[in-house]
């Protein structure tokens, strides 16, 4: 991980001085600045350039000095602080570093603020913020959607445990791998009220630079006020419209597990017909209920994807490596045990999905209370008729990823394993060596 990147010079009364850094609230003491300045000054005078290797503690710096400028501004060191345990990406590391330090040092002092900030993503990618906004009637299970993916609630007690509802604007800040969220939460009393006076100072900011609306309903609010909800959908559009707004709508058909299973295969192909009316409209089919948590998880991953990169790359790994395979599920947690990614094989057999997730969230849940650390670090499940299921601790918390977990109907524990190994391997190549993300709080 790299933890800091800073510039700094010689000033005749105060010694070496820092000129720019990231984050701002990076701390090195001057000690540690005198230290790295003078090292360059031990080397060779005559050689063009000069790059020192210093580690301390738990921490590289690596510190680069375009010595052909020295008769003209003295010694200028650019300098990069790394954990130690990027050691065996160091190569990578320093022919970026290299780079970056080279083309910052060729402009004049007085531009180079500009330059140093607008190319950060070398080291520190770019997120991109997205907002979304929550609509729904009063009970229809926005707040507790919020809480079970963006907090990691437990969707179990949520469903004998009903939230209190939202009053007014309830707006939340997220992290999603490489994605910063602005999560607004509304009040469902005031649904209508907002629809219809979007424009008053109080609930402005709801729609203003929204990306994402969710309308939220549940099932026997739509079986039974069907045109209410249609007419709260065209409100919607309709402010999109006079707005100017560029966000997408959302429905979540919500409560799916009060639908007779019998049934759902028709009231779905029912629902999709009636709101894909508007081409422009995704609709999602979702519960918190144990069995159904699979499609909630699905539906974000889905509206998510689309604007992130990481989560794009995460399910492109799982793709790959699942591609020789049969019978087989894997999926990767977050910090907050959500399900960021999921990808399974043609031949999976579906009906065993949601079984499966509730399952392993049930064992982690178990385990988590067992243990003193709260973390399961490996763990296999096999039966007799080969269904197995490998839990394995990816020790990549600093990027937001917990478990990969991988459940197949025919893959015996050694190749799950295996597979495993190649699966971390190849999400470490992402991170570490691509620096898709260089630093996750």
């Amino acid at each position: 991980m790299v933890r800091g990147l800073f510039v700094f010079g010689w000033d005749k009364k105060l010694g070496a001085v820092i000129d720019l850094k990231h984050p701002q609230n990076l701390e090195i003491s001057d000690d540690l600045i005198n230290k790295i300045y003078i090292t360059h000054t031990y080397h060779d005078e005559n050689k063009k350039e000069d790059l020192v290797e210093i580690s301390t503690e738990d921490v590289i710096f690596l510190s680069y000095c375009d010595k052909s400028r020295i008769p003209d501004v003295g010694y200028e060191v650019v300098s990069v602080m790394l954990d130690e345990k990027e050691k065996r990406y160091i190569k990578k590391i320093k022919e970026d570093f290299i780079s970056f330090s080279q083309k910052l040092l060729t402009i004049e002092k007085e531009g180079r603020k500009k330059q140093f900030y607008d190319n950060l993503d070398v080291f520190f990618p770019k997120s991109t913020a997205k907002k979304i906004l929550l609509l729904g009637r009063a009970g229809s299970g926005k707040t507790s959607i919020k809480k079970i993916i963006f907090e990691g609630k437990d969707p179990k007690k949520l469903l004998f445990s009903p939230l209190n509802p939202t009053r007014g604007i309830s707006p939340n800040a997220y992290s999603w791998l490489d994605l910063k969220l602005g999560i607004f939460d509304s009040s469902g009393q005031e649904l209508s009220y907002l629809l219809e006076h979007e424009a008053d100072d109080d609930f402005n900011l709801a729609f203003e630079d929204t990306d994402i609306i969710v309308y939220v309903m549940d099932y026997t609010l739509w079986h039974t006020k069907r045109n209410e909800v249609d007419l709260d959908i065209q409100k919607i559009f309709q402010i999109i419209e006079t707005r100017d707004l560029k966000a997408k709508l959302v429905i979540f058909v919500h409560k799916i597990d009060l639908i007779d299973k019998q049934e759902y295969n028709n009231v779905s192909e029912e629902m999709k017909v009636h709101f894909h009316k508007n081409p422009n409209t995704k609709i999602f089919f979702t519960s918190i209920h144990p069995e159904w948590i699979y499609n909630l998880y699905n539906a974000f991953y889905d509206i998510l994807s689309s604007s992130s990169n990481e989560t794009l790359n995460l399910m492109a790994v799982l793709k790959e490596r699942l591609t020789d395979t049969s019978k087989t599920m894997s999926f990767v947690t977050n910090l907050k045990d959500s399900i960021i990614v999921q990808s399974m094989t043609n031949d999976f057999n579906t009906n065993i999905i949601n079984r499966s997730h509730k399952f392993v969230a049930d064992l982690n849940q178990n385990f988590e209370e067992m243990s003193q650390d709260g973390r399961i670090d490996h763990l296999i499940l096999s039966s007799e008729d080969n269904f197995n299921i490998i839990m394995n601790n990816l020790n990549m918390t600093k990027f937001g990823l917990k478990y990969i977990i991988i459940i197949s109907e025919n893959l015996t524990a050694n190749k799950l394993i295996l597979l495993v190994g190649q699966i971390r391997l190849r999400l470490k190549d992402y991170y570490y060596l691509n620096k898709k993300r260089a630093n996750y709080e």
